[in-house]
């Protein structure tokens, strides 16, 4: 009997199907440890040191009993920090510190964790549209997406909010063909935690409304919308929305789109070359957008789903970058659409060499009219690109790692300073965080109007702690030469240079 046990397993765990099952669980470990590696091994940044905050905004405690660093982060500027952000993404790395203790990489560690699971996530999503190798590839993309990546080793929302926004989109669209009042209930549920997590994931109504009305004109599965069942979906949403309906309206009252100064960001022509040039990268982009260019020829729904998610928030930010402050994070959510347009369009093109019929895709090109073997053939000469591409990328990610090293920084300016001395910097946060004492003059940042002449007018040393240009405070370098008149160079960190400016030297 034993004997017989032991053959079963051995055939299941043997069987061809359990093949895929194998190299996801690959594709997921190499991701995880892409992921992990030096993930404590930078400092913090600002913005990370903004996501610490934000658990005492709303009021969750002190990241961890006695922590001096964020004690004095608090009560060096009470009440002068602003986190317009819901706050679920602050839960959970609360959870986490508290569990864990406070440092590069426990801070980390609930974005990591995010990453990694959206690449199985991604799988699933892929297998449901369109099949188990579609799912695979896809994955296997995103497991080794350079920008993806690098928002999984930051302490920020994004790789929860995509994660959120897979799950509310995969059980959408199973609701939408199986008529499962559980999947509308579910997309319910994970619509409004990728909302509690960002407030971009609004958009995922946008998503699902402009896709209901494509379906209505194209759909080659014929699936049936229940409007019953809509009715319980939207519903579902606006209920479990309403707990943060006044912390939404207050936060959008305090930030003041339109009056908010541009003091970062970029502008559009930036924004569309940093997405497709660097961040998503030329190849994946281009091979994304024949991808869905190929489905929208093919009339395919699940197609449209996944343009739809691509461009809404796409262009919903593009439009914003004339407004506010936008950056190319804002839309990483969105990057499993252009993993997944390019995994079907890579498995169409590997069955029309496996059928000899690629040398038809290719004589297409030499023709006139747009059809999907001309799609397939530009696709296929972008895909052989793209692994590389991404290799040479992950290699200078990790061999030239340009995180600002504010630990360093700050390290030496406290050796260094005296207790009366000011700090301008262009990391107020994170400087605060990284002195971890409150006995200093901390009161400059330099992106507040009239430091300028703060700093030229003042009694005191000032400590100077600047990342990178300063273009959009300072665009006709006007202090950018005063600095390099005035002050002397102290310390040059990892794209931090700090700076030393004494009374004597006006």
């Amino acid at each position: 009997m034993g004997v017989l046990t032991r053959t079963s397993v051995r055939r299941t765990l043997l069987a061809p199907h359990m093949l895929n099952i194998y190299l996801l669980i690959i594709i997921t470990a190499i991701g995880a440890m892409l992921r992990l590696y030096k993930l404590g091994y930078t400092s913090l940044g600002n913005d990370e040191v903004a996501s610490i905050l934000g658990i005492r905004f709303y009021k969750l405690g002190y990241p961890s009993p006695g922590n001096d660093d964020i004690s004095s982060l608090v009560a060096a500027k009470p009440g002068s920090y602003r986190i317009p952000h819901p706050p679920l993404s602050f839960v959970i790395l609360w959870l986490f510190i508290e569990t864990l203790g406070t440092n590069e990489f426990t801070v980390r560690l609930p974005s990591c964790l995010f990453g990694i699971a959206t690449i199985p996530l991604v799988h699933f999503f892929g297998k449901q549209l369109f099949g188990e190798k579609e799912g695979l590839l896809a994955s296997f993309i995103i497991s080794f997406s350079p920008w993806y990546i690098k928002w999984s080793q930051e302490a920020r929302m994004y790789t929860e909010l995509t994660f959120f926004t897979i799950l509310a989109l995969y059980f959408f669209y199973q609701a939408s063909y199986k008529e499962r009042v559980t999947s509308y209930v579910l997309s319910a549920i994970f619509t409004t935690l990728a909302f509690y997590t960002h407030y971009s994931g609004v958009l995922i109504l946008g998503i699902i409304v402009f896709w209901l009305i494509s379906k209505n004109f194209f759909d080659n599965k014929r699936g049936s919308i229940n409007y019953k069942h809509l009715v319980i979906f939207f519903g579902a949403v606006f209920a479990l929305w309403l707990p943060l309906f006044f912390i939404t309206i207050s936060q959008t009252i305090s930030f003041k789109i339109g009056e908010n100064r541009l003091t970062w960001g970029v502008p559009i022509d930036a924004y569309f070359i940093r997405l497709f040039g660097s961040d998503i990268g030329l190849v994946l982009s281009a091979f994304s957008i024949f991808g869905a260019l190929y489905l929208i020829l093919s009339r395919d729904n699940a197609g449209y789903l996944l343009t739809i998610y691509a461009l809404i928030p796409l262009v919903t930010f593009a439009v914003l970058t004339f407004r506010m402050s936008v950056d190319t994070r804002y839309v990483i959510f969105t990057l499993p659409a252009y993993t997944l347009l390019t995994a079907h369009l890579s498995i169409e093109i590997f069955n029309k060499i496996r059928k000899s019929e690629i040398e038809k895709s290719f004589l297409s090109i030499l023709s006139k009219n747009l059809d999907k073997n001309k799609v397939l053939a530009f696709g296929f000469l972008f895909g052989i690109a793209l692994s590389v591409n991404n290799l040479v990328t992950l290699y200078y990610y990790y061999g030239y790692n340009d995180r600002a090293d504010w630990k360093s920084a700050c390290a030496y300016v406290k050796s260094m300073m005296n207790p009366e001395d000011l700090i301008a910097s262009t990391g107020d946060k994170v400087v605060y965080y990284y002195l971890g004492k409150i006995d200093f003059n901390l009161s400059i940042e330099l992106f507040e109007p009239g430091v300028f002449d703060e700093i030229k007018n003042s009694h005191e040393r000032v400590w100077l702690l600047i990342r990178g240009r300063m273009k959009a405070i300072d665009p006709d370098n006007e202090f950018k030469n005063w600095i390099a008149s005035h002050c002397e160079i102290m310390m040059e960190a990892s794209g931090i240079t700090v700076y030393l400016f004494t009374p004597q030297n006006k």
